[in-house]
């Protein structure tokens, strides 16, 4: 049933004008769609609606004897049409958007183009350019949009052809080839990011002409969306390091006040993306993505949808806690955590506890926080059984507590790391740390007080080492021994 769907889509505030809108005999107004919604919003102001609840309401409106499956079918499905025009209405008459502001403008000249109205067709389509041209912030679909405008003066039959000016066909085409370029490079960038995530290879037709064109400075100069875009997909291109992340940073921050809110959003996800896999590579790049994140808070664009993934939420909270911003974190804990999926709130808020009671040095805090359920999804899993073993490492290091117990925790973790379905490069990274870690917790039980001279080896030992998670850590641990 799409009703329920639909019923929760609206917000509180719009219930009046929707029943304005059901009262309009323009879209078949009828009173039993009214008195209906109303009482649906009256009895079940959550409007958790499941077939009882349904039935229920029709009862009290209606009547039990009138109740028959038709009847409730007409009603439902009605009902379910009437909001969905009042949401393309809406969209029409109060838009949202990137370029929402002008769907209504837009609409009304192609009707009257269609029509054919001469002077006030061809002013009215002035005007709408115009009103995109001034448009400080421009995205491709008002690219697609001028380029439409364009389109439509010069096949107009009132428009001369035997006229060069306004020169309306090289507008259009102008205007196509800007739509063209953002959205193909757009396209391109998140073709190249699901290449790393999906181990897959996707041929992108024409893209080195693309990007050779569109690497005129006076181009980018023109377009900022375009030349973030352009840089963003180079980066790919020639894979993510760390000059190449800073600097396509940089060019992000300068440009973002020129960026339509959607590419905002997209382009900071994949700078986030980039910034992470460099992170797993022990680049040391944890402000700038925890700014990153700050940024994506601040602008009202890091939830999707009102909601926020378990993984982006235990991610912030690991980098302030690595940033040592422990009251900042709390406080995002708070406010973003009702955003996460119901079945994993509680593990996720589990864990992050525990990371920032670990980062805190309250060793004993951290440990109980690790709750059972972290351990029994498969994501969570890893991260709470590293997080165990460094807790244990400290107070071994510490205070020369739990040697059989962290002997006995480095062991399973090395047969669990070996029986997962990790990639290739993941397994190693993992076994890699385990490896030096047993190494280090060997070195200080046979030295206890542990030479300067041997924590050189092995830190030259470390620096050899690769791939490893957790590099930065492990290099505090050596000069911790």
């Amino acid at each position: 049933m799409k009703l329920p769907i639909l019923l929760k889509s609206l917000q509180p505030e719009e219930y009046k004008d929707f029943e304005k809108f059901l009262q309009s005999p323009f879209f078949k107004a009828s009173e039993q769609y009214l008195k209906y919604f109303r009482h649906l919003c009256k009895q079940f102001p959550s409007l958790d609606l499941g077939k009882a609840e349904l039935q229920s309401a029709y009862k009290q409106c209606f009547g039990q004897q009138s109740l028959t499956d038709s009847k409730l079918y007409n009603l439902l499905s009605g009902l379910s049409r009437q909001i969905e025009l009042y949401l393309v209405v809406r969209q029409v008459m109060t838009p949202e958007g990137d370029n929402g502001g002008y769907i209504y403008h837009q609409l009304l000249v192609e009707s009257l183009g269609k029509r054919n109205l001469g002077a006030y067709f061809r002013s009215e389509a002035q005007a709408l350019m115009e009103e995109i041209e001034d448009l400080q912030v421009k995205g491709s679909e008002d690219y697609y949009a001028l380029n439409k405008l364009n389109h439509a003066i010069y096949y107009n039959p009132d428009t001369p052809k035997y006229a060069e000016h306004p020169p309306y066909l090289q507008l259009a085409l102008e205007h196509l080839d800007l739509y063209y370029f953002v959205s193909k490079l757009r396209y391109a960038a998140e073709m190249k990011a699901r290449e790393r995530i999906l181990n897959v290879q996707y041929e992108i037709p024409l893209l080195e002409a693309l990007l050779a064109h569109t690497a005129a400075p006076v181009l980018q100069e023109a377009h900022p969306l375009l030349a973030v875009y352009h840089r963003l997909v180079r980066l790919y291109l020639e894979g993510v390091d760390e000059p190449g992340f800073r600097d396509l940073m940089q060019v992000y921050t300068d440009k973002r006040q020129f960026l339509p809110k959607t590419d905002h959003t997209l382009l900071m996800r994949h700078l986030i993306n980039c910034g992470i896999a460099l992170n797993t590579r022990n680049v040391a790049i944890e402000a700038e993505l925890l700014s990153l994140y700050k940024l994506a808070i601040e602008t009202d664009t890091l939830l999707d949808g009102k909601r926020l993934t378990d993984s982006s939420f235990i991610n912030i909270v690991y980098l302030a806690g690595f940033c040592r911003e422990f009251d900042w974190a709390k406080a995002f804990i708070i406010q973003f955590s009702p955003y996460l999926e119901d079945s994993k709130r509680q593990p996720s808020m589990d864990l992050v506890k525990a990371i920032l009671y670990y980062n805190e040095g309250r060793l004993d805090e951290a440990q109980e926080s690790l709750s059972s359920a972290i351990f029994q999804i498969p994501n969570y899993e890893i991260l709470g059984r590293t997080l165990l073993i460094k807790i244990i490492f400290d107070r071994y290091i510490n205070f020369g507590e739990d040697y059989e117990f962290l002997s006995a925790q480095i062991k399973a973790f090395e047969r669990y790391v070996q029986i997962k379905q990790f990639t290739a490069d993941k397994k190693e990274s993992y076994l890699n740390w385990i490896k030096f870690l047993r190494k280090m917790q060997v070195v200080k039980f046979e030295m206890v007080n542990v030479p300067a001279s041997k924590k050189e080896a092995l830190r030259k030992k470390l620096e050899q080492l690769q791939p490893i998670v957790s590099k930065k850590w492990l290099e505090e641990k050596i000069e911790a021994l």
